[in-house]
């Protein structure tokens, strides 16, 4: 039987868009490492590669896909255009921004393009260099906060570490890279949820020890990010992998009795999951106590008096904010989202065209009692830089993708395994977190880049899915 010259095409163009892709994640994830060096690379190689992947997309490809990718390729012809209505006909403030829009638009449908086989291996790939990297990082971050040091690494001494009293610390958290800890504890998630699919995924059942242990390293460093929203996500997470074996397991025949007693074992293990963060936290402090360590903790001089009252007879690693008072309030952000409203009314015309990236804060700031930088709430910033007309666009996609979501999870489909049921867990818990940040669709909240690994990540898995929902439920044809 001769070979299918059309299929042999499209198989290697699809396989030559996937090794782009992964070249552009990866090149986005050293970023922290070096950012000034990676800038420059990024002005040359960086733009070129981006632009080569997404004119080889739209050569091949055109504006055809399913209905979640046009979402996406139409919002990011929207982000630019909306660029243009504000009087930035040259690009000249604004390019980085509908590039990285573009890149996104394009990393979504390779999961699609891809057959399972290619799918996995990409992931694997992926999965490989990512979670190694962010493990010596974990490893690394966790050192410095636990010992209460602060280093630099070459070849730009970026730090890792407390080395400075901007935030007026109170307690004792992960900084890796120089990174915010609401920004790195994502990082540390999404290799957790890596070590999720691959304890599914993997075929040699010896290889889910050294998985583990991973896994456990990632969920310490989550506990002392102490960042919430994430924190939440990986309960969830948790609930929902045991959601997973308990609708096989539970020998209940009753569904309405199977899907109450499911429930309030989901429910219970969040409540678990998330006092698991403490428990490690508090073991940490034992040990540490017990251990009599002799390191000088140069970060200290950089905490504030409470903490050094609260250490005098040991470490406790707590976090020392009210709980209650950061719930009524989600953590100050309910003056933020209530300052949408008076915005918009002083400015209507933002609804339609939206606003520069530079000025997207300066209507809501007139109305919050600190100089907040976003909305800390993605589909608010997409609203406040695209208007209604790319809310409405990314709205649609996150329902569809959730939808999605939600059939490919409880499908009975033999091509819905429970490792690509794991898949769907980084994206839940991305939406969890972007309820409370900014992560999609706009600037990434790190300013040395405009999207990041967190972002690209996201899109990456997310057509994976798609790629696997569709195989599960083939489109009808119209």
């Amino acid at each position: 039987m001769k070979p299918n010259p059309s299929l042999i095409s499209e198989q290697a163009w699809s396989r030559t868009l996937a090794c782009m892709a992964a070249a552009l994640l990866l090149f986005y994830m050293v970023c922290p490492v070096a950012p000034l060096r990676w800038n420059d690379l990024y002005l040359a190689y960086g733009k070129t590669l981006i632009i080569a992947m997404a004119a080889l997309y739209f050569f091949v490809r055109g504006m055809r896909g399913v209905v979640e990718v046009r979402l996406v390729l139409w919002y990011a012809i929207w982000v630019f255009v909306t660029r243009l209505l504000n009087t930035d006909w040259y690009l000249q403030n604004e390019l980085d921004l509908v590039i990285s829009r573009f890149l996104c638009a394009v990393i979504l449908p390779v999961g699609l393009l891809l057959k399972g086989k290619d799918r996995e291996r990409l992931l694997d790939v992926v999965i490989a260099v990512a979670g190694a990297f962010y493990f010596v990082t974990a490893l690394l971050g966790l050192y410095a906060c636990v010992f209460g040091v602060y280093f630099y690494l070459p070849p730009e001494h970026v730090v890792f570490g407390l080395d400075n009293e901007f935030f007026g610390n109170t307690f004792m958290y992960v900084i890796a890279w120089e990174t915010n800890r609401t920004i790195s504890a994502v990082w540390f998630y999404l290799a957790w949820c890596m070590m999720a699919y691959e304890f599914f995924h993997c075929k040699n059942k010896l290889w889910r020890i050294p998985i583990g242990l991973a896994w456990l390293v990632f969920h310490l460093t989550i506990a002392f990010c102490f960042c919430r929203s994430i924190k939440l996500a990986v309960c969830v997470n948790v609930a929902m992998l045991l959601i997973l074996w308990m609708v096989k397991a539970l020998p209940v025949r009753t569904r309405a009795l199977k899907a109450a007693v499911i429930a309030i074992l989901a429910v219970l293990s969040m409540g678990a999951c998330y006092k698991s963060f403490d428990l490690l936290t508090s073991a940490t402090a034992a040990v540490y106590n017990a251990m009599d360590v002799q390191v000088e903790r140069t970060s200290d001089v950089f905490m504030g008096d409470r903490f050094r009252d609260r250490t005098q007879n040991g470490q406790d690693f707590r976090d020392t904010r009210n709980v209650s008072e950061s719930v009524s309030n989600i953590s100050n952000r309910g003056e933020i989202y209530r300052s949408v409203l008076p915005t918009l009314r002083e400015d209507p015309l933002r609804l339609a065209i939206g606003k520069y990236s530079s000025k997207l804060m300066d209507g809501p700031r007139k109305f919050l009692s600190y100089p907040y930088f976003h909305m800390h709430n993605f589909l608010l910033q997409v609203l406040m830089l695209t208007g209604l007309l790319g809310f409405g666009l990314v709205a649609a996609f996150c329902i569809l993708l959730v939808v999605r979501m939600v059939r490919l999870f409880f499908s009975d489909h033999p091509a819905a395994t429970t490792a690509v049921k794991a898949l769907t867990l980084p994206l839940a818990g991305i939406f969890i977190y972007g309820m409370f940040e900014t992560i999609l669709f706009t600037a990434s909240a790190d300013n040395r880049a405009l999207t990041d690994f967190r972002e690209l990540f996201f899109f990456l898995v997310a057509g994976i899915i798609l790629g696997y929902y569709y195989d599960v439920f083939p489109q009808r044809k119209k």
